[in-house]
């Protein structure tokens, strides 16, 4: 079975619409010219129906394009938003690892500190998770653990609001 997209919903409703006015226009005919008159309106009503249909289905399927592209910027952005996240976490656990102070090598925190910059410095991402990130990095790289749970904290609250869904 086919699959109902946006745009198959929308061309079934519209050919059912389009059905909808044929009849009618055949049932007013046939009630006020009899045979003739209902083909007419029958006629006049499916045409004028369908071309309502086609100018309104081009239009919402410009809308559905637009919403499509729109979601997929948002998407995106909001995923590079939660890898900076990501990223920041891995070298604060770097930074402080559960293992004591000797449970990750210099090598590995070095690895994951380039990699939280890297991710924080593109351009796909937001001003505000930006500077949120910028100053966690600040705090990480300072090795203060209270503020570096404060910063994590603020990091993710401002991912949070900024994908906020309305």
């Amino acid at each position: 079975m086919t699959p109902i997209t946006p745009a198959r919903a929308l061309l079934l409703l519209t050919v059912g619409l389009v059905c909808l006015i044929t009849a009618s226009g055949a049932l007013i005919g046939a009630l006020f010219g009899g045979v003739r008159g209902a083909l007419l309106a029958a006629g006049c009503a499916g045409a004028a129906g369908t071309l309502g249909a086609l100018f309104f289905r081009r239009r919402a399927l410009r809308h559905f394009a637009a919403a499509r592209r729109e979601a997929g910027i948002r998407g995106y952005a909001e995923g590079i938003a939660h890898g900076v996240l990501l990223h920041v976490a891995a070298y604060e656990a770097a930074v402080f690892p559960r293992t004591g102070p000797l449970g990750v090598a210099a090598e590995e925190r070095a690895a994951r500190r380039t990699l939280a910059y890297r991710m924080a410095a593109l351009d796909e991402v937001p001003r505000l998770v930006r500077e949120a990130a910028a100053d966690a990095l600040a705090v990480l790289d300072a090795a203060d653990r209270a503020g570096t749970e404060q910063a994590l904290a603020q990091l993710a609250t401002v991912v949070r609001q900024e994908y906020t869904r309305p």
